[in-house]
């Protein structure tokens, strides 16, 4: 899976009509979706950090500078956020479902850092699921694979 996932950042960058700026918007609006999973449950771990950090950098293939660089601008940006769905938005109009498969299966992981599962945070995973239409049943899966069970 993830190999579809660089296949779609290579055929963007490489595709004339797509500017820096478009993939910049993509990687902002994941990063700032796994931000808010790590503020939901208003507790910030150094585990929550580490697997959003390892989120983006496995996601985009970006260097820890990148990431750091990517997390930084996302967590200020968070402190305005009104609504998940300017930022969903960016992802369905440009991620296949495979690939926003892979940044739910991330979400979780940065649930799960933690080794606690709030309800906040369950509840914010749904509804960013619903707003970028995966199916219920890949949204158990995700959550399956991000705790490392066999569904």
């Amino acid at each position: 899976m993830l190999t579809r996932v660089k296949s779609f950042f290579d055929r963007i960058l490489n595709d004339p009509g797509t500017t820096l700026h478009a993939v910049d918007d993509i990687r902002l609006a994941a990063a700032l979706l796994l931000i808010e999973v790590m503020h939901a449950d208003h507790e910030i771990d150094d585990r929550e950090k580490d697997a959003v950090m390892a989120g983006l950098k496995k996601i985009f293939e970006l260097t820890d500078e990148e990431a750091k660089d990517v997390f930084k601008i996302a967590e200020e940006r968070a402190k305005d956020m009104i609504s998940l769905q300017q930022y969903t938005s960016i992802l369905n109009r440009t991620l296949e479902p495979a690939e926003k498969l892979t940044l739910l299966e991330q979400i979780w992981r940065v649930v799960f850092s933690d080794d606690e599962l709030d309800r906040y945070e369950e509840h914010l995973v749904r509804q960013i699921a619903e707003l970028l239409y995966i199916r219920h049943s890949d949204f158990i899966l995700a959550r399956c694979r991000a705790k490392g069970e066999v569904c």
